[in-house]
């Protein structure tokens, strides 16, 4: 008997067996790299988030800790951390990070030469008609903007504070823009808060605003992306911050 057949079938099933086994163990991996590293992965949560070290905000950026304790624990600002982020929505953003230029929208942390060609564009010719999509105009919000207030190109940023893809924005296109178009004056760059990632989104937005009573949100503002976290985990914790 031929068994040549026969053969030619065992192989092609070892290989089929070898490869789902493969498959199999790569998502394993990944669920656990994932769930380890955000404490979330594939809609599982971490239940045990670990103890993060104290992030001593006040001392770090220079403002008055008994006054941030004092405000963060009031939840003056939870109110408006709400409709900061119903605002976002109202114009279209389900995610983070959301830029918009003029008021064109650019979902996603971008890299900075993406940004680059759009602004040189509106440079240009400010406001002309986009290709593709509509401008949408889009409130600053009440946060200080960085830059001069008549400069010809506005770039407003949907951000969370506990988004990763935040802090790949913030280390990249957005120390770009300021370096190299907010101190010519030729970009104002506005920062919204847009809290959807968990109560330590929410917390972490509401601080933002108590370290602006103070005149520091933007030292806040880096101070936060620079000692980013695992979300939830406790490094945006009320007892954290303060």
């Amino acid at each position: 008997m031929n068994k040549t057949p026969y053969t030619f079938i065992l192989v092609i099933l070892l290989v089929a067996a070898a490869y789902f086994i493969g498959v199999q163990t790569t998502k394993i991996q990944y669920l656990e790299k994932n769930t380890k590293n955000t404490g979330t992965a594939l809609g599982i949560s971490n239940l045990t988030p670990s103890k993060s070290a104290k992030l001593n905000v006040a001392q770090n950026i220079g403002i008055d800790k008994n006054k941030f304790k004092s405000c963060l624990e009031s939840g003056k600002y939870a109110k408006q951390v709400t409709s900061d982020l119903e605002d976002g929505k109202k114009v279209g953003v389900n995610g983070t990070p959301a830029t918009f230029v003029n008021g064109q929208m650019v979902s996603g942390a971008m890299p900075y030469n993406t940004f680059k060609e759009i602004i040189d564009r509106e440079l240009k010719n400010p406001n002309q008609p986009l290709t593709t999509g509509e401008r949408i105009n889009v409130d600053p919000g009440t946060l200080p903007a960085l830059g001069k207030s008549d400069a010809p190109v506005t770039v407003i940023e949907f951000a969370d504070f506990q988004c990763p893809f935040c802090e790949r924005f913030y280390k990249d296109a957005e120390k770009g823009i300021i370096e190299n178009y907010v101190k010519s004056g030729k970009v104002k760059f506005v920062f919204r808060n847009y809290a959807f990632l968990g109560p330590e989104s929410n917390i972490a937005a509401e601080g933002a605003y108590c370290a602006n009573e103070q005149g520091k949100f933007w030292e806040y503002h880096n101070f936060l992306f620079d000692n980013q976290g695992p979300e939830n985990s406790g490094t945006f914790s009320k007892e954290n911050l303060e």
